[in-house]
Order: C-alpha cells, then structure tokens, then sequence
C-alpha cells in the first residue's frame, strides 16, 4: 500500500476546513411536506374541536436560548397568529412549560446518579429572563400572548394524580417493553438538601406514596395525592404525562380550550411512536388519533447532521467553530440587535406559509448564509438613503 496516498488524503481533509455547495436550497417533497403543502393550517383546523387554542411550548432554563429553542418557539408564535388570521373564530395563545425539575448539577455518590435541580440553582432565574425576554418579543412581533407554567403548578392539576397512579400500576410492565426500569422514571427531591436520584434506583412505590432515599438525610416518603406538587418527571414519562393529560383536556367539553403542541423535530419520529404512541395505548388504553396533535419544528443541524445541541454547547464547549450567534442568545443580541431576531422570524413564519419549507431540517450553515444575505441587503438599503 502507498502511505503516502493515504498520508496525503488525511492532509486534504485537515485542510479542507470550508464545505462546499452550490448556494441553492432545495426541497422536496415527501412525507408531511407532501401530504400538507397546500393545506397545512385548514388540516389543524378541521381537527381544532373548541374555540379556544392553546399552543404548548417547553424547554430547560439551564442555559441562554439558542438558535434550535429560538426557532421552536418562533415556530410556535407564528403557527398561532396564523391560526388566529385564518379562522377569526378562534381565540391563541401560547403556554409556556417551565421544566424546572431538570437537572442544574449532576453528582456520582456511591454509584448512583444524583442531581440538584434547576429550581434548587438560583442561576436558572436570571436564565429565565432571557427567555422571557424572547417570549415578549415572540408576542409583540406575533400578536399572541402568552402565559408561564411551572413544574408545580403543572402537577396541581386533579387529573395527574390519576394519571400517576396510573404510571405506578403500570411501570413493570412498561419496564418489561423497553427491556429497562429507568425509562420511565418518577423522582422526588430529598426535602433538606434537594438531592435527587435521577434514575430513581431506590424508589419504592405504593399506592399513594413513593418512597426515596438521600445519601445524606436517609429515607423520606411523600403522599402523591396531598404532595403531588414535588413530584418531577424524566423526559420520556414528561412527554407522557403532558400527552395523556392534554387528552383528556381536549375531550373534556366542560373545559373551554384544547391544546396543540410544538416541540422539536427530535422527538419526532420513531421516539414518538415508541416512547408515547405505543405506550399510551399500552397504559392508558388511548388511541393514537385522540392524543393532542404535536407540531414539529425543523432541527438546526451541524456540518455533520447532528442536531446542533444546547447540552453539549454547555458540557463540552462543542461548536468553537460556528459564530456565538448560533449558540447563544445574547451573542445573537449583541450582533444584531433586535434585527436577529426579527430575521430569524421572518424565516419561520415563511415556512408556516409555505409547509414545504416546515417539514424539513436547516443546517447552521443557511442561517449563517441567512444572515449574511441580510446583512449585505440591510447595508445596500442604508447606502442608496446616504444617497
């Protein structure tokens, strides 16, 4: 074999660090983007049963939005005032989901995963501006207002006690599909020192208790139905919980509102057809078609595909390569103002217009091209004023 070839050919890749393409976007249809691109917003109103609407939006307040979350919920504001425009019948707004019970701080004692949560960190609340920040924004340029829902105030609701002893009698044979118990995981924080077990590898359950164990402080124990307020949900049985609950929101005819979900393309797919489809149906014998509709907001992909994450943005300072725009939210406020922002929704509102340009995924490269074309026109339009 000649090394030198392959010394060369490994040479040629360290140094070509600029992908090439031919700077048109193209888009075929297939899929949603087949089946819906002539009536994408008449389809979610034919299945919208009750005049009031609200558009169920989540996230994590660990760190500063970036540009995936951003377009999530942009996503979310423009689906609603078109909505609103179309069927003047019908009342939006948008919920925003506080995952506060997620994890702030990750610790190993004595080979169990423990974590402090994000409501027990006091840096999650000046995270949380941020985000406020970006949802005033979202109502002001959409025209759709918004409320905020915690962790707490979610659980207080009388339908999730039924739901959680739903889970409860349940979980050993949901344990039994996926072949593992921490799928699906319930957990309580210890109520002195805010420790958690994240994969609840102590939990005991009862009819109407679950009983944990600190490392520190021992066991402790908290009834569901008087308590239901500290329970915290991993993202699987989250997803879950929010879905069968919604359900029964929706066919509720008591209740003046149903609720649509948006949420990322990465839970789309084989995800949800396994984690929530499948196991509604095993758990709380529901049918696919009586869940709430989920709309999926296009992924923002890295030069190798993968979804840009904010995870290990934050855990392994990924993505030195990309401009902090992309990245971070107040990198993107700091480079352009309020006109990032007003770009980047000018984009996602073209694509609620255009369904073929919703049902599909965005490299950081098309945003980064994006702002660029905007850049130069915004300098032309200022030059020809000068003039």
């Amino acid at each position: 074999m000649d090394l030198s070839l392959t010394n060369n050919f490994h040479e040629k890749i360290e140094l070509d660090k600029v992908i090439t393409h031919d700077n048109k976007v193209y888009y075929p249809l297939g899929g949603a983007s087949y089946l819906f691109n002539d009536n994408f917003i008449s389809y979610l109103l034919n299945n919208i049963k009750k005049e009031n609407l609200i558009i169920s939006i989540g996230a994590q307040p660990n760190s500063s939005p970036h540009l995936g979350t951003i377009i999530t919920f942009m996503t979310a504001f423009s689906l609603a005032s078109k909505i609103k425009n179309f069927s003047k019948q019908i009342n939006v707004e948008i919920l925003f989901e506080i995952v506060d019970s997620a994890p702030s701080e990750i610790l190993k004692i004595k080979d169990i995963v423990y974590q402090i949560n994000l409501r027990n960190n006091s840096i999650s609340s000046s995270i949380l501006k941020k985000y406020i920040e970006l949802l005033n924004f979202l109502e002001k340029i959409s025209g759709i207002t918004y409320k905020i829902r915690n962790q707490e105030e979610f659980n207080k609701q009388k339908e999730i006690l039924e739901l959680v002893k739903l889970f409860i009698k349940n979980r050993d044979s949901l344990n039994r599909v996926f072949g593992s118990s921490d799928k699906f995981v319930i957990r309580v924080s210890c109520p002195q020192c805010g420790l958690t077990d994240k994969k609840g590898v102590n939990n005991k359950y009862f009819n109407n208790s679950i009983e944990c164990l600190c490392p520190t402080h021992g066991k402790f124990k908290i009834n569901i139905k008087k308590q239901s307020r500290l329970l915290e949900y991993n993202t699987p049985l989250r997803n879950l919980i929010r879905a069968l609950l919604y359900h029964k929101k929706n066919k509720d005819t008591s209740i003046e509102y149903e609720i649509l979900r948006v949420t990322g393309s990465d839970y789309a797919g084989y995800y949800q057809e396994q984690a929530l489809y499948r196991t509604a149906s095993l758990l709380g014998n529901v049918y696919a078609h009586e869940l709430p509709i989920i709309v999926y907001s296009p992924l923002i992909l890295d030069w190798s595909g993968a979804k840009l994450s904010k995870s290990l943005s934050i855990k392994q300072n990924a993505y030195g390569y990309l401009p902090s725009y992309l990245v971070d939210y107040d990198y993107l406020k700091e480079s352009f103002d309020k006109k990032g922002l007003d770009i980047i929704y000018e984009e996602v509102s073209s694509w609620i217009d255009n369904p073929h340009k919703l049902f599909r995924h965005y490299s950081v490269y098309y945003f980064m091209n994006l702002f660029k074309k905007k850049e130069e026109y915004l300098q032309l339009n200022s030059e020809s004023k000068s003039d």
